[in-house]
């Protein structure tokens, strides 16, 4: 199998399906156009053994592309809580898939695009990555399940530190906190060494045991989901949410991206 799009690009071998988002002169920012594609991608994914997500370029993903926004048709409320359920999709589809999802993380992983890797069962750091949660300083909301993942990876005090404060975290203390099960001078190389290795295992006990932990962790997922929605509605039609995509406009870097 090999099919290529735009935005994102699905390849399979011996089993292991890997799923690449491509917008690397973006740094792999999410706009519209990749949410679906990558929604579909995921959902296309039912019969892999192991699925590794990663990102083309210098970066895995930098979050919400400021420079067209989530609601470039219309610029309505309707339209962006829309593109907040597909955001919120992405998270539905990795967490449902019965295959083992290996996130390969490099360059920069910022607020959409870090809840979208810490869906993963296995996340796996290149050297020198950096991870933020942008969404509070800027006057935004988190859309992708993080308020519910993030306390229960890292703790509700260090939780409540990252995505309040909105700092950067280094790979070292990224994999220190649990973000990250290792960190690897080839990310993409060692997700796909880990996904080979699980495409071996019964696929059942797999699907099993990663529905049970899922389940267990977090029960109140979609409770979660449409609550962030809610707030990520209300939090954009601030004029700090407003100001947020000027100064990005601007500035052009990444240190401005979000989910």
């Amino acid at each position: 199998m090999n099919r290529q799009e735009q935005d994102v690009l699905a390849t399979e071998t011996e089993g292991v399906r890997t799923i690449t988002l491509n917008r690397p002169d973006s740094l792999n920012a999410i706009n519209v156009s990749l949410l679906s594609q990558l929604v579909r991608a995921l959902h296309e994914a039912q019969d892999a053994r192991a699925v590794v997500l990663t990102g083309t370029g210098r970066a895995f993903c930098t979050g919400e592309d400021l420079k067209q926004t989530l609601a470039p048709q219309s610029g309505k409320p309707d339209e962006l809580r829309r593109s907040f359920e597909l955001l919120q999709e992405v998270t539905r589809a990795i967490t449902r898939l019965k295959a083992p999802v290996v996130a390969a993380v490099h360059g920069y992983a910022v607020g959409g695009g870090a809840e979208i890797a810490l869906a993963a069962d296995l996340v796996v750091l290149q050297k020198g990555t950096r991870i933020r949660f942008p969404e509070v300083p800027i006057g935004h909301a988190h859309t992708g399940g993080i308020t519910l993942r993030l306390p229960q990876i890292v703790g509700l005090m260090r939780a409540k530190e990252l995505l309040l404060r909105g700092r950067w975290i280094e790979s070292t203390e990224a994999v220190a906190l649990g973000l990250a099960i290792e960190e690897t001078a080839d990310a993409s190389a060692r997700a796909h060494e880990l996904a080979a290795e699980l495409a071996g295992q019964p696929p059942r006990s797999l699907a099993a045991a990663k529905h049970a932990i899922e389940t267990a962790t977090f029960p109140m997922q979609e409770a979660n989901l449409r609550m962030e929605v809610d707030a990520a509605t209300y939090c954009f039609a601030s004029i700090e949410a407003d100001a947020a995509f000027e100064d990005f406009k601007l500035r052009g870097n990444v240190a401005g991206a979000r989910s």
